[in-house]
């Protein structure tokens, strides 16, 4: 019954947010809302409920990301079939409510008021997520802005020079890409050498095998 009862709450709650949505392109896909903007850029909202094993389905996030096919490929020309959506987890550029203002992931309890619940995740996409869809729609947009909103962009902003330079060479511009590269390359180097941090130098062998695959060296 509480399972049921918990289904039924986030359809509501998706219901809402798709009808806001849809009219900007939007398709549901599942418990995700996707997007297609400049042809492949990928623009996701997806609903998450906490897990079972931990009686913590209930508990519901709301993820938020941007799809990059060659930033999230690592390859100047991604050769995969495109699929008819992506998921966020399959995006470069990924944050929650909550995390975009700067706190805490929002974590909705569903055992309590629907409505104001649906109101505020509603609310929230419409002032505070579309918006920066709106203003990252597209591969320029991307290099001159990305950087204006880091609070949507959590796991993966120290990537920003790598992901810029993956955008270069997929334009064909192989310069910018180069520069972009070892700029990358040269920080995760000066981590390496400060000590402590052994990791990184498995890293380090990846990205000279990407420099080579992709030509940048």
């Amino acid at each position: 019954m509480e399972k049921s009862e918990i289904t039924l709450k986030i359809d509501r709650i998706e219901a809402g947010v798709y009808r806001l949505v849809k009219p900007r392109g939007f398709r549901r896909h599942g418990r995700t809302l996707h997007r297609f903007v400049s042809g492949d850029i990928s623009q996701v909202i997806s609903f998450q409920c906490g897990q079972a094993y931990l009686n913590m389905t209930h508990m519901l996030t709301v993820n938020l990301g941007i799809r990059v096919p060659e930033c999230f490929e690592k390859s100047f020309t991604p050769t995969k079939k495109p699929k008819k959506y992506y998921r966020e987890y399959e995006c470069n550029i990924r944050s929650r409510l909550g995390e975009i203002d700067g706190k805490d992931v929002k974590t909705f309890d569903l055992r309590g008021d629907i409505d104001s619940i649906e109101a505020e995740i509603t609310r929230d996409i419409e002032t505070k997520v579309l918006p920066v869809f709106d203003a990252l729609d597209s591969r320029e947009a991307i290099l001159l802005h990305r950087r204006d909103y880091p609070r949507f962009d959590m796991l993966y902003s120290h990537l920003i020079p790598l992901e810029e330079a993956m955008i270069y060479g997929r334009r064909g511009r192989t310069e910018e890409a180069k520069a972009l590269f070892e700029q990358y390359y040269q920080s995760v180097l000066d981590e390496y050498l400060k000590g402590g941090k052994r990791h990184l130098k498995g890293h380090l062998a990846g990205l000279d095998s990407l420099a080579l695959r992709l030509g940048l060296r």
